[in-house]
């Protein structure tokens, strides 16, 4: 999300302290940590938790991939992504942070109930790699699938991910106020 939206988001958000119990334990993490911010606007009827997308240092580029609570769980105690997806889409830049938002706020829509945004910062050459195995345009975004149904790049992807050359880290999160998400 561009700064400014981003502050204005921040300048209108409401008290979410009588809700914070229905965070899942890493989320509630992240925002008594300062990671996320309230972004939640009046008359929601989810909490909106964010934080900006990263510069990517040279040689390097940002992903970004929508998850559910299982996959998002997975990666948090396993630090890689689970074989589960059949395309487990990850999309490059800016345009894909925009995409994978479209998956928490209803724009799109998947069976694994979006809440998360998950960010990961890559070596340009994986991504590249990746390009080769499977890509196509989605919304004006390039989408990598990394799932045995795509580009079959999970094992990689995730080699990356568990020797260091790729990190992650949760950028925005949308969890129901009124009950718990599935």
């Amino acid at each position: 999300m561009e700064d400014i939206k981003f502050q204005n988001a921040l300048s209108k958000a409401v008290p979410i302290n009588g809700w914070l119990k229905r965070l899942l334990p890493h989320e509630l993490a992240l925002y008594n940590s300062g990671e996320l911010q309230n972004i939640t606007h009046h008359g929601s009827s989810s909490m909106w938790l964010e934080t900006p997308s990263s510069s990517p240092p040279p040689g390097r580029t940002n992903v970004y991939r929508p998850m559910g609570d299982i996959e998002i769980l997975y990666l948090v105690e396993h630090r890689q992504l689970p074989d589960t997806q059949p395309y487990q889409a990850i999309i490059e830049g800016e345009n894909g942070r925009l995409y994978a938002n479209k998956y928490l706020t209803g724009a799109k829509w998947t069976s694994t109930s979006p809440t998360t945004i998950v960010e990961f910062c890559a070596p340009i050459e994986l991504i590249e790699t990746l390009k080769q195995k499977q890509m196509k345009v989605e919304d004006g975004a390039l989408s990598m699938g990394l799932g045995d149904k795509a580009g079959k790049g999970l094992p990689i992807f995730n080699e990356s991910i568990r020797n260091g050359d790729t990190t992650f880290r949760i950028v925005k999160i949308k969890r129901n106020k009124e009950k718990q998400d599935k």
